[in-house]
């Protein structure tokens, strides 16, 4: 058997790497940019640059997660995959979704009962069968029925997955998402981007499969050139936010943006080039890093207003500075939060699974 590739030190460095991609996930869902408007040059390129910045996260998760998948359709049948998968994936995902959706509507039994409102007035089924979609639908919790999706049909034309063709197919898939954001067809929102991100898990399928070209690739490249390919890829990303934001601004911050996916791939590159030098091995990534993805929305959403009403924090009339320091503060509390919730969850074994252990 060739054993060619160094799986265990390159696997050690992609739980690093999904590791930073949550960081800045984390960081994004942080903020209160998302549809403020402000009048002055210098307040957009801080709402453009404070959202731009981590944007890469969404895309090398993908990458990602197709790198590892590249191993397990040669080590799994189509069934074993898909088991393993609900099992350690689906069920976790499912229970914090159930948790956040118990967490709202006790925040509307509370509101109603102060103001001597019906607990529950007016609520149809309809209704909260269309909250617990929203749920899934509209807040972070949109990757892993996204992801399920995307991996289903990787199974589902399972003997092209190595076909440049059916890898080009899905790239106009991807590139047709960028494009909708100046013509506006089909609703923009990346979250319901189902075919859009199919491509960048394929990618890494293919990086996963041609392990040893892309790490001489990536060694012989010049870290100076790399970098400043990160800048100028950045710089265009925020060209385009801008640009849109005054434009078309239904959606200027789009994960699917041409320029944000040529910036996610440089980023990767320059993460992946660093190796070593941004290893997180000994703060063990692997353990952590779906667990904060499951727990970090529920705290956004429930945990930040717990804080700011004592708070009187309010975004009204607010400048950029303002919304950039309570984004700090917020990710601040949310990111460390997760942390020490993922961290007691693990110490107890029989509750592990609910962090996708």
């Amino acid at each position: 058997m060739n054993n060619t590739k160094p799986a265990k030190i390159n696997y050690d460095f992609i739980d690093s790497l999904r590791f930073i991609s949550m960081f800045g996930i984390v960081m994004e869902h942080s903020s209160f940019f998302f549809g403020a408007k402000f009048k002055y040059f210098d307040e957009k390129i801080v709402q453009i640059f404070s959202l731009q910045f981590f944007k890469f996260g969404t895309i090398i998760f993908f990458l990602l997660a197709g790198f590892l998948i590249g191993d397990k359709f040669n080590t799994y049948s189509t069934k074993e995959y898909l088991k393993r998968r609900l099992q350690n994936t689906v069920k976790p995902w499912l229970f914090w979704v159930v948790v956040l959706f118990v967490l709202n509507y006790i925040d509307i039994a509370v509101r109603n009962i102060k103001s001597g409102d019906p607990t529950f007035m007016g609520k149809s089924i309809a209704n909260i069968l269309g909250d617990f979609g929203d749920i899934v639908f509209n807040t972070s919790y949109w990757f892993i029925p996204n992801f399920l999706i995307c991996i289903a049909i990787l199974l589902l034309f399972r003997k092209y997955l190595y076909n440049i063709f059916f890898g080009g197919f899905l790239l106009i898939l991807s590139l047709s998402y960028s494009i909708n954001l100046y013509l506006d067809i089909f609703p923009t929102s990346h979250t319901t981007a189902l075919f859009g991100f199919i491509f960048y898990l394929w990618l890494g399928v293919q990086i996963n499969r041609h392990y040893e070209k892309f790490k001489i690739i990536t060694q012989n490249t010049c870290m100076s050139i790399l970098i400043a390919l990160t800048f100028i890829t950045f710089m265009l990303s925020s060209w385009e936010s801008y640009y849109l934001l005054v434009k078309l601004p239904n959606d200027p911050f789009n994960t699917l943006r041409i320029s944000n996916i040529i910036y996610s791939l440089v980023c990767f590159a320059l993460l992946y080039k660093l190796g070593d030098k941004i290893s997180l091995n000994k703060f063990k990534p692997s353990i952590f890093t779906f667990g904060i993805y499951l727990v970090h929305q529920i705290l956004v959403f429930r945990l930040m207003p717990l804080i700011f009403r004592p708070l009187h924090i309010s975004f009204e009339n607010k400048s950029a500075y303002y919304f950039l320091s309570i984004q700090l503060l917020t990710f601040a509390v949310v990111y460390t939060s997760s942390i020490l919730l993922v961290y007691v969850i693990n110490k107890v074994p029989s509750m592990r699974w609910i962090v996708g252990r």
